[in-house]
């Protein structure tokens, strides 16, 4: 059976599926381009409509001039003739009038928003789940969150008392009733201090806070009162005990968070699950060890000479090293253009070939399979830059594919082929973590992180390879990966039996 050179097996592969807006940041600029296209839509709706009101208005009033002529001659009704051309004539007014006010054309125009894609459905739902799903993962208290910070990190701007109104209404919606609660809470101080605004229910959130209490038993329900007479009463209260019981809140929500990560829990079990979010979360440098070193290597090719790679250590069972400066400006700017009106989510399927649907909490960005036709005429340079510093061939290697990550982009940790290559920089963020081994790799520009996921002895497989996107912050992340098949390469084992 064939076989990755750098892995061995994967329980999961990805297909094209249908877009999502939040889940890349490709998708998410292209808002901004819907935005336009309905901003102008609604210009010209409104200017043809200004045009019906105004055809509207002159029309009206040459009916009312026309009936104040007829008014002035005594004897028009008894002139049975002039009767019918009255009759004739008020009826075409009507038509007319009617014709303008149910305007075709200026109706026709509002439905060319309905040709754009918009945000209707369950668009910010799933991107509510993405956000929430970041907040779990890297235990951030609402009352942080909604301030655009973790720890001393800005992550975004404040959050207002609506904003926090709808996380809450999403989380029960979804049947999270911590969150629910949590985030309920967080809208109703923020209600008080924004001077409560009409975007925020007061019955509704009332009812997001004593529904969540009965379930998480932190009561709430008495000391909230929205309209009672007592209301400064229960305010002082509420901010009390809300100082009270936010840390051990914030506890369960840690312990709730490995609980939603279902995914995580059964395919590598907690302890691994535990290192992969300390690692993501702080960021830990990878230890440099005697054998850890860097150096400018040609791998004895004569035209390296001038533009030798710089490679970097990173760990030596199993291999891993950067290789820096491997992709250029010009060709980042030509993979990012080929790329941006052909990118797709990814959807899971099984070896099987069982399809899901999207599992987000797998792994959430979107991606494109650069065409053969493509690859050959843009980046021959880049294949033979890669065999230069892995000595493998690339002639029966996969297709390169792209990836960008949007709101809360991450990736499963799991056993992969041969990862090849980041395209953007992303400070703090972006990491590409190896719990087993306790190393993580930033995301540089243009940099190459290289790995054998095979033993290069047997073919069989490097078991600390795995590793995983951490969850993305902030930032705009996009890599390139090619996959090496054992196929073409000279190795000293025969693949084909195994």
């Amino acid at each position: 059976m064939l076989k990755y050179l750098a892995v061995v097996s994967s329980l999961l592969i990805f297909v094209e599926a249908i877009q999502r807006w939040h889940t890349s940041q490709v998708m998410l600029t292209k808002l901004y381009d819907m935005q336009n296209d309905h901003f102008n839509v609604l210009d010209n709706y409104l200017d043809l409509e200004s045009k019906r009101l105004e055809e509207l208005k002159n029309y009206v009033a040459a009916v009312y001039e026309w009936r104040d002529q007829i008014k002035t001659k005594k004897d028009f009704l008894h002139d049975h003739l002039d009767v019918i051309k009255v009759m004739t004539q008020m009826h075409q007014h009507f038509l007319k009038i009617d014709d303008l006010i149910k305007n075709k054309q200026f109706s026709e125009a509002l439905k060319d928003i309905d040709d754009h894609k918009d945000l209707s459905g369950d668009h910010i739902l799933w991107a509510h789940r993405a956000l929430r799903r970041l907040q779990l993962f890297y235990a951030i208290p609402a009352s942080d969150m909604s301030e655009g910070r973790m720890n001393e990190k800005v992550i975004g701007d404040r959050m207002d008392a609506c904003e926090c109104y709808v996380m809450a209404k999403y989380c029960l919606e979804g049947n999270d009733p911590y969150g629910a609660l949590y985030w309920a809470v967080e809208a109703y101080g923020k209600w008080e201090s924004d001077g409560r605004p009409k975007c925020v229910d007061p019955d509704i959130l009332n009812y997001y806070i004593v529904s969540s209490s009965v379930y998480t038993g932190f009561d709430f329900m008495n000391l909230i009162n929205l309209n009672g007479s007592n209301y400064q009463e229960y305010t002082e209260l509420f901010v009390r005990y809300h100082h009270l019981i936010k840390n051990e809140l914030f506890e369960l929500e840690k312990e709730r968070a490995m609980d939603i990560m279902e995914a995580y829990n059964n395919l590598i079990g907690s302890e691994i699950m535990n290192e992969f979010r300390h690692l993501c979360k702080h960021g830990v440098s990878r230890t440099l060890t005697k054998y850890s070193k860097c150096r400018y290597q040609t791998n004895n090719l004569f035209y390296r000479i001038l533009m030798p790679f710089k490679e970097e250590d990173i760990n030596s069972e199993p291999l891993i090293k950067i290789y820096h400066d491997v992709l250029y400006d010009d060709e980042i700017l030509k993979i990012k253009m080929m790329s941006l009106a052909n990118m797709n989510d990814a959807q899971v399927k099984s070896i099987a070939g069982n399809e899901s649907e999207l599992q987000e909490q797998t792994r959430s960005g979107q991606v494109y399979w650069i065409k053969e036709v493509d690859a050959v005429e843009y980046f021959d340079a880049l294949n033979t830059r890669i065999e230069s510093f892995t000595g493998f061939s690339t002639k029966t290697a996969e297709r390169y594919q792209i990836v960008n990550y949007g709101l809360g982009g991450h990736y499963l940790p799991h056993h992969d082929p041969f990862r090849k290559g980041n395209l953007t920089d992303v400070q703090n963020d972006g990491y590409t973590s190896f719990p087993m081994i306790n190393i993580i790799v930033p995301a540089e520009k243009g940099s190459a992180l290289v790995w054998n996921n095979l033993h290069m002895s047997n073919g069989q497989l490097y078991y600390e390879t795995l590793h995983g996107s951490c969850p993305l912050l902030k930032g705009n992340k996009w890599i390139m990966t090619r996959w090496l098949y054992e196929e073409g390469q000279h190795l000293p084992y025969n693949w084909k039996n195994k």
